[in-house]
């Protein structure tokens, strides 16, 4: 029998127009992964866990007597009867109705058909991810629409499809709901793609040169810039023991297990329903429930969802004006250090053997104006502006020293070159070959890429496209998400 937690949270979800996906309740397994990917010196790893509710579908009757049976005491909230909850109003609605045995066995039986929809869904869109997404080592996503096929693809699996994608290319907490994934779904069904949209944090256009038959999906610097209480800048420089081994192995096992138990299934009762209430319907069609337990379903989500409602709207202008969006910090990155900008590139900065090789003294005589750190050895890390690749041209275009001295009518440019010839060709060849690298990237996912300046904001090192303004900067980006494509696996069965 299904616990009254797991009731509870489907009358909740009832209560606020969630879908099928969001009824299925919680996930038996969650894998979860640690704020920070860390790095051991040579590799990078997510660093997670794996959540089991193994006493999930327990009754809190069950938990007194496993208590009491152990000589365990317990804590009662203090808050657990109070009606100014919901969950509250909703176990005391709950435990009047549970008097009939089949309004509980009525939930049990939905709850499991939601979770088995989810199950599927999960699936396809794992399924269609790895045939139609490329993701790209710049950090931008590709999405190939032939091969998609979205006309074809149902609303439930398309929509968690593309929150899939887009949570992934942003790393950003809050999943894609309402009208922006109504707005995402019209957008992606028009082929060729055309136009250009800024949703969920990311902004999406045609791929270059596909004339409309692959979508680009990158971070939205604009988004980047405003709501800066989802950005993270975090460092995570300590060693750390490796995963557990078994953990990937379990994860490998429930995800074939699943694949098997969802291809077995000839009908799935969900897939089509676009709201709560179609899932109630629906559910009573096939009989998973009976008209008393859906008469009673519909009297609870109504009467919560006015409750719910009417303290929304109460408290709606004191929240507008308690939300408040910090400054963005400036993260700043020293020799022998490990960041992770965005929760998106990981920055690593490898200290040379011989310390006295990295630029800090004005004596080395390949220092540039452009080639100094901080005065605590440190550099800063933001993201790239189109005054950037710009910067880079005109270091290609620079003529050299000898050239000025035997043209006194040549002008430099507006970059500052030393009396260094040697360090000169070498400034010049990286930028050469860090424009090269540019002119692969599309331009709207050149603007997520970090960039490394010192305190007067002089460019010092772009690492994803190797460009160094000093050979003696062992700087490196790889673009390693903390939480991966699909968010990582979980289980509804």
């Amino acid at each position: 029998m299904i616990s009254y937690l797991e009731a509870e949270l489907f009358v909740l979800r009832l209560s606020r127009n969630s879908g099928v996906l969001g009824l299925a309740g919680t996930a038996f397994v969650s894998q979860l992964f640690a704020p920070y990917v860390k790095y051991d010196g040579e590799n990078f790893r997510r660093y997670g866990i794996l959540l089991v509710r193994p006493m999930l579908d327990f009754s809190k009757d069950d938990m007194y007597k496993i208590c009491q049976g152990s000589n365990q005491s317990w804590v009662e909230d203090p808050t657990n009867n109070s009606m100014m909850y919901a969950r509250n109003r909703i176990r005391a609605s709950l435990r009047n109705l549970s008097t009939e045995g089949t309004f509980l066995l009525g939930v049990h039986k939905l709850i499991s058909a939601c979770r088995l929809t989810r199950t599927h869904v999960d699936y396809t869109c794992n399924l269609i991810a790895n045939q139609s997404v490329s993701i790209l080592e710049y950090g931008y996503a590709v999405i190939d629409l032939e091969k998609l096929d979205p006309l074809n693809v149902d609303d439930l699996c398309l929509s968690q499809y593309l929150a899939y994608i887009l949570q992934f290319v942003s790393q950003r907490h809050r999943p894609l709901r309402g009208r922006s994934a109504r707005l995402i779904l019209d957008y992606i069904r028009t082929i060729p793609c055309k136009a250009a949209l800024t949703v969920a944090g990311c902004y999406l256009c045609a791929a270059p040169r596909s004339k409309g038959t692959k979508v680009l999906v990158c971070c939205s610097v604009d988004w980047m810039e405003s709501s800066s209480a989802e950005i993270s800048y975090e460092c995570s420089y300590e060693e750390q023991a490796p995963p557990v081994p078994e953990i990937d192995q379990i994860v490998l096992e429930g995800c074939l297990q699943s694949n098997q138990f969802i291809q077995n299934r000839l009908t799935l009762p969900f897939v089509y329903s676009k709201s709560s209430i179609d899932v109630l319907n629906k559910a009573k069609d096939l009989s998973i429930i009976d008209d008393s337990t859906l008469e009673k379903l519909c009297y609870l989500r109504t009467d919560e969802h006015d409750k719910f409602i009417v303290n929304e709207h109460k408290h709606e202008e004191h929240d507008l004006e308690e939300t408040k969006f910090p400054d963005c910090n400036v993260l700043s990155l020293c020799p022998g250090e490990t960041c992770h900008f965005m929760s998106r590139f990981l920055i690593t900065w490898k200290t040379p053997e011989d310390l006295n090789e990295i630029c800090l003294h004005e004596n080395k005589e390949y220092l540039s104006k452009i080639c100094t750190v901080n005065l605590n050895g440190s550099l800063e890390v933001r993201h790239m502006a189109d005054a950037d690749w710009l910067f880079l041209a005109e270091v290609c275009n620079v003529r050299s020293v000898e050239e000025n001295l035997s043209d006194p009518k040549a002008s430099s440019g507006k970059v500052e070159m030393n009396n260094a010839p040697q360090h000169n060709r070498y400034l010049q060849r990286s930028a050469h070959k860090a424009l090269q690298n540019l002119r692969s990237i599309p331009a709207a996912a050149r603007r997520t890429l970090p960039v490394l300046t010192n305190a007067q904001g002089d460019i010092v090192c772009i690492p994803s496209i190797g460009f160094r303004c000093c050979p003696s900067l062992l700087i490196q980006a790889v673009f390693y998400p903390r939480v991966p494509l699909g968010g990582g696996y979980s289980s509804y069965l």
